[in-house]
């Protein structure tokens, strides 16, 4: 089994006022090149998808677009949420998106 393990994404940054969505953008298109060229059997998320616990709708997009784009691979994703993030949030609709292979576990007494 491949494990490809990523963390600390913290889409929807901003560095000294530039927007970073471009770059973050193109390294999705390079997580996927990866999962795609290594033939990864699962992906790793270790918290810090986001930037904020509120994070921008355009920051959201791009996580979406991400985790459906991995999903059409058939790699399975695991993801935890971090202290950038909302854990209540960022599971919303965990319990739905189990069934794509995307694995959000965002609640500690859940996660088992």
């Amino acid at each position: 089994m491949r494990l490809l393990h990523t963390s600390d994404w913290h889409l929807g940054r901003s560095f000294h006022r530039e927007d970073m969505l471009g770059a973050q953008a193109d390294f999705v298109d390079f997580l996927l090149d990866t999962v795609r060229s290594e033939q990864v059997d699962a992906v790793v998320v270790s918290g810090d998808v986001y930037d904020r616990a509120l994070p921008s709708v355009d920051a959201v997009a791009l996580c979406n677009d991400a985790l459906r784009r991995l999903a059409a691979t058939g790699t399975r994703v695991v993801l935890i949420s971090g202290n950038h993030d909302s854990a209540r949030r960022l599971g919303f609709g965990s319990d739905l998106i189990d069934a794509a292979g995307i694995h959000l576990r965002t609640d500690p007494r859940r996660c088992g």
